[in-house]
Order: C-alpha cells, then structure tokens, then sequence
C-alpha cells in the first residue's frame, strides 16, 4: 500500500511533507502526505510531461473543482491544491478504507443490504454533484472507497461539466469500458443518465462480483455495452427490478438518481453494520497503517545523485507525532485514527458498547460505552469543541453532529455548512457563523436548533465583514452576547485556506440581544499565505474575556479584555516549550487565570499579577495544562502525576499517590469528574480519587483522545481526529 520514494520526488508540496507514494500511472504520482499539525493527505501530482499537455492540466484543475463540489461527505474533501505550480497538486483526505473492488476480492459480493446502502448513498453523492452540473464520467468499482461511515467516491479526472466537450476529441471514448454508457463508448456525450448506467453497472459488481457486461478486451466490451443486455444473473431479485431501467440504451429512458434512491432506500441504519466483518477488519488494518509509515527514500542510480532531493537523516514529522504513535501498533491506533472502524467489528444492536479488535472476543476489552465518526480536521482540538450542553453533545468539525450524550445515538446529522471554529454554546444554546459559499457573503450570526441542529433565521449580521474569509471564528458565547473574529477583503485564492496581507481584521462583542455590535477592536494583519488563527481559545469570566492570542510568527501570549468596552487590561507572554495548542488550554475562575505555561501559577484576573507560583516541584519541574473546579487547580507533574493545590493560596492539598506520569501525558489538563480526575497514562487513563490522590483503577481508552467531563449523563467524552466516544463518568 506504501512504497518508498523515489530518489528525485519531491521533498514537500505546499504544507505537506512527503511520507511515502501511494501510487503512480501515466498521469502523475499520487503520494501520501503529512503536515507539521498532523493532518494526513493524498496528496495527487502531475508528471512534468503531462503537466506541459494543456488540455491534460486543465482536465487536472477541473478535477480539483469537482472535488470540492462532492465535498467531504460523499469523497475526499480537498484541503488544497495549487494548479500552476511547477507541479501541479491537490491534497486531499487520506480516505480509510479499501476501493469497492478490492473489498469484494477480500470478502466476496456484498448482501443486498450493503448493496442498497451503498446505492443509496452514492445516488445521493452524484446527485449532489449533478445539481452542480457537473458529470463524473468514470463511476467504476475502484474509484468508490468503503469507508466506516459510507462509501467514497474519488478520481474526477475526467469530469467535466455537463455539455462541456471541449476536453473530448472528437470519437473518442474517455472512460472505462466495462463500465461505460453506451453513448460514452461511442464517444458521444455523457450527461447525468450515463452515470446512472454506470452506477448500475457498479451495484451489479458489489452484488455480483463481475461487471454487468462481462469481462475481455476493450473492443468486446464496448460492443455489448452498445448493443448486448446486461448479465443480471446473480443480482438479488429485489434489485434486479430497480437496476434493469438503469441499463436502457436511451438515456432519456433511465431514471434519475433520485428515483433510484427512492428504491434502494436502505433506511437510516449505520453503513458499516452492513459491511461483512474481512472489510471492517481491512478498515481498521489501513487506519493503524497510515500512523506506522516512516518517510524513506530510494537512493539515487549510480552516478545519477541530485544534491537537494535526499532528506537529511532527521525526517520531516507533524508536531503531534507522539501522540498520534502512542497506539499505533495496537487497536488503539485504529481508535485514534480509524474513523471508529474498530468499534463496529463487535458492535451490538443497542450501540452502546463496542469491541476494538479485528477479532471478536467474548470478554470486553475496553471501558467504551459508544464511538461515533466525527471528523475534526486540522487542527482537531481548537476550543471549544465539542460543544456540551445538558442532554446534548456536538461533536465534529465539518459534519457536526448532536449526540445523546448517554449512548451516542445520534439526535441529529449534520445539517448546515457551520463547523467546529464557528460555533459556541453558552450551555443551554448554540450559536453559528453561517455562511453560503459566497465570497460576498455578510459575518451572520445564527442560532441553531437543539432539537434538529438546523441552521436558524439570522440574530445579527455585519455587511461590512466578509463572513467566508478563512480566519474567520467565533470564539465563546454567554447568554447575551457572542465573540468573534471577522475580516474584510478578498480571500487567499481559490481554495481559502489562507489570510492575505491586504485583508482587515476585527475582534468582535456582538449583542445577540439587542442585535447590535457592543465593541470592535482591530487586530493586527496577517502576512500572505498564512494559517495561524489571531486566537486558539477565549472564555469569559464576569466582565473580563480571556484570550489565548497568537502572532502571525506563532507566539502566544494571554490576554484580557474588558467585556463591556474591549479595553485591553492586561496581557503576558505564554513562554513554554508547550506546543501551540496545549497552551491554548484555559483555566480561569472568579479571581485568577491559571496559563498553561509549562509552570504552575496563577495570575490576578484584573492585573495579570502573580498571585501564586508553587515551587515545590523543583527546580525545572513540568507541569501539564491545569483546571479548576470548587477551589482547587488541578494539574500533572511529570515524573510524578496529579497535583492538587488550592486555588487561592497555591499550597499543596494532595499529591498522586503511585504518579510516574511521563512528560507524554502534559498535553492536556487533567479532568475533573464526580469522584475522580482523570489523566493521561501510557496507552490509558488513570483514575484518582479527588479526596485523596490516590490511583483507584486504569480506564482502557486512547490516551491520544482529548476527553471532556459530562456529569449530567455521567459521561467521560473522547474527542480524537476522526472520532468521538463516550467511557463511563465515575
């Protein structure tokens, strides 16, 4: 699945350094990717000849467009892409799972219900990009990736809108014969109607395990995809009556993609309780084996050396390599990073619990009592995600969906175009950034729905800022007013994954109640081309707002504000050898904010003064993140564990009792439960015992998670990159 590189393939493109290829054809090399905040992509490229081709390089730029059209539900959301670098290319989603037809090579054809589910959902995705007028033109079994959470579908490489022929010469035939309309193979024009057929053609495969025309060579095949009638034997009868208008030779003949999904309605059940369990198995295997590959790199031939292009003996690695390694050779690696493939491998009916192996056990191996997908992109854990209300949790950053706290059922699927940095909860509601993909559009603040997580009428909106710029963030909310940040200007190209040096920035108190703007504080500008957010996190106390604030170099400072008038009051740097976004953590209570700093200490909420620094750690002793909670702060001390020291004086109430906590577990703050504060040790979490510090017992869960305390469903929540889960709250 992965091969070296070659001794002259790049070393980085764009953010993503190179880790190994994936594949290569006559087209262009498609390799595996990783940036320095982890995010792992396909990362797809031209060949130098085919790049110089200009009909080749624009199908290359239309196949960018149609990416984004699918978008990240239905295929592999496009993180960036640049079409006229010296070589052209497009990261994209690593997808885990395997192409259609190698599952059905590993598990056989799939059972109706699969097949149903897999129809539907992919006449759901072709629906969506035939609303956007456009056509895939090569629907085939290896260009649908099964994953965990549906099917996949990738490789736009000769889509093109519909009634565009300006790509296609003049009879000829662009697609794959076994899978081809008949006017296709004629070179004629495909529209909507042919996808169909060859859709149909793919679901005979799933059900089958062979094309609906056979198999031969390419001449035979287009002459009985013309004129002969598809092989049906084998294909379930109930779907032999849905597939069989599909295969008319008349494309006015077929049905639409909606009627087709009207009849291959599978219901609302999860797509990988259908799949057969080899599949999930090579589900979970791809997951853990994303997180295993080492960057290598093929010497060059003999007298053949290209000074530049061999990497120095210290690879490129994502700053979250530790965390992301620490179960990388066990199941927890597939929690980590498997989309919760794993979980349904020993999945009961009631979806409250789970078993992580490829193999099923009848003794438990985890203190899991659900798992849910909940892509949480890059970067996964920008507070405050997930957003925690009493009977509701909602979790994701591109398709947020509400969760049942107590058992994971989903309450509702994602259902606007809002996402992790653009929402806040006071508690009781959820506030949205909405926007329609428009480069115009105005900052729109917007309720959203408890019950339906839809999108509502808009509270407030500012003409002035430009709500779709990257970098745009909604911060925190209390019950009267949200805070934001907006911009104004054009976006960073087309992809607008950027800030530009020429746009204007805001930090906003926006009145919900009164719908107005209270106040409007400038921020500095960005330099082109970067990504680093004006702020990681924000929480109010009384009348201050505390913020995490970053430069555009990287360095983080804290800040307060005033919530009534945004007079600055105080700000101090954030020092610490903590990455970006462990210092981002923030603990404040009524009279102080504790930084995460590396150092344990508490500073004047109305003065920035240091109230308290406790010392009795040494000389160079580390601290994780802290939190508060009734008076006292609590945080990790590596070499030793859990701390716990009064909030207003900083004196010791207790220390961990075994400790032995590794500076590996310092990322996150400890949390606070019912009886309990959990911490981060090794491939599990300690539980401690607030009245005393001692080590009750080991929670089985992934310790590269971020986990959330939920008392009212007693619920420890589980946020990784690609997942959520819930363990019992003690």
């Amino acid at each position: 699945m992965f091969s070296p590189l070659a001794h002259d393939d790049p070393e980085q493109l764009g953010a993503y350094h190179l880790v190994a290829r994936l594949g290569s054809g006559g087209m262009g090399t498609v390799y595996l990717g990783r940036s320095d905040t982890g995010r792992v992509a396909a990362v797809k490229t031209m060949h130098a000849r085919t790049a110089a081709d200009p009909v080749l390089h624009t199908r290359f730029r239309l196949e960018t467009d149609a990416a984004r059209v699918i978008g990240g539900h239905h295929g592999a959301r496009v993180f960036d892409a640049d079409a006229v670098h010296e070589t052209p290319w497009l990261a994209t989603e690593y997808v885990i799972g395997p192409p259609l037809d190698d599952a059905v090579r590993l598990g056989g054809p799939l059972p109706e219900r699969a097949v149903r589910a897999l129809g539907s959902r992919l006449c759901e995705a072709l629906g969506r990009l035939h609303e956007s007028e456009v056509v895939h033109r090569d629907l085939k079994p290896s260009n649908i990736m099964l994953t965990a959470d549906g099917p996949k579908v990738i490789d736009f490489g000769i889509a093109r809108a519909i009634g565009d022929d300006r790509l296609t010469r003049a009879g000829a035939a662009a697609g794959t014969p076994a899978f081809m309309s008949p006017e296709q193979a004629t070179g004629g024009e495909h529209t909507s109607a042919g996808d169909v057929f060859a859709l149909a053609g793919v679901l005979v495969f799933a059900s089958t395990g062979r094309g609906p025309f056979g198999a031969g060579q390419a001449a035979d095949l287009l002459y009985r995809v013309r004129y002969a009638e598809p092989d049906l034997t084998g294909v379930p009868a109930g779907l032999v009556q849905v597939l069989r208008p599909c295969f008319d030779k008349d494309p006015r003949q077929r049905p639409t993609t909606a009627w087709l999904r009207s009849q291959l309605d599978d219901g609302e059940g999860d797509f990988a309780r259908c799949l057969p369990e080899p599949v999930l198995t090579d589900i979970a295997r791809r997951a853990t084996a994303v997180w295993r590959v080492e960057p290598r790199r093929l010497p060059p031939p003999p007298g053949r050396g290209l000074p530049g292009t061999v990497p120095d003996s210290t690879p490129a690695r994502p700053s979250r390599r530790r965390l992301l390694s620490i179960g990388a050779g066990t199941a927890l690696g597939v929690a980590a990073a498997g989309a919760g493939a794993w979980a349904w491998l020993g999945h009961d009916d009631g979806g409250t619990s789970a078993r992580p192996g490829p193999t099923r056990s009848a003794k438990p191996a985890w203190d899991l009592r659900w798992q849910v997908v909940a892509d949480y992109g890059d970067p996964p854990l920008l507070p405050p995600t997930p957003l925690l209300l009493d009977g509701l949790v909602a979790v994701g950053a591109y398709d947020v969906k509400g969760l049942d706290p107590r058992n994971g059922k989903t309450l509702w699927p994602d259902s606007g175009p809002w996402f992790g940095r653009r929402t806040a909860t006071d508690g009781k509601r959820i506030h949205t950034l909405d926007y329609a993909a428009d480069a115009a559009a105005p900052l729109t603040v917007c309720p959203v729905g408890l019950a339906d997580g839809k999108v509502g009428d808009p509270l407030l909106e500012r003409e002035d800022l430009n709500g779709d710029l990257y970098g745009t963030h909604l911060l925190c909310a209390t019950d009267t007013v949200v805070y934001a940040v907006g911009g104004k200007g054009p976006q960073w190209r087309e992809a607008n994954t950027a800030f530009r040096k020429d746009q204007a920035w805001h930090l906003l108190a926006l009145d919900i109640r009164a719908r107005r703007t209270l106040w409007d504080v400038p921020l500095p500008a960005r330099p082109d081309g970067s990504e680093r957010l004006h702020f990681l996190s924000a929480q109010v106390s009384g009348e201050r707002l505390v913020l995490v604030q970053q430069s555009a170099d990287g360095a983080t400072e804290l800040v307060v504000r005033s919530t009534r008038t945004g007079r600055l009051l105080w700000s101090r740097p954030l020092d610490s050898r903590q990455p970006a976004f462990s210092r981002a953590h923030l603990a404040v209570d009524d009279l102080h904010v504790y930084p995460s700093a590396g150092r344990l200490l508490a500073l004047g909420l109305d003065d920035g003064k240091v109230a308290w620094q406790y010392d009795k750690g040494g000389a160079g002793a580390e601290y994780s993140p802290p939190a508060v909670r009734d008076g006292v702060v609590y945080a990790v001390q590596a070499g030793h564990g859990v701390l716990a020291v009064d909030a207003r004086s900083g004196e010791p109430r207790w220390a961990e009792k075994t400790g032995g906590a590794t500076t590996a577990d310092l990322a996150a703050p400890p949390v606070v439960g019912i009886a309990y504060v959990y911490r981060t040790a090794s491939s599990r979490l300690a539980a401690v015992d607030l009245a005393d510090g001692a080590t009750t017992h080991l929670v089985r869960a992934s310790a590269s998670a971020r986990y959330f305390a939920h008392e009212p469903s007693r619920r420890l929540i589980a946020v990784g990159e690609q997942y959520a889960a819930g363990y019992p709250l003690l």
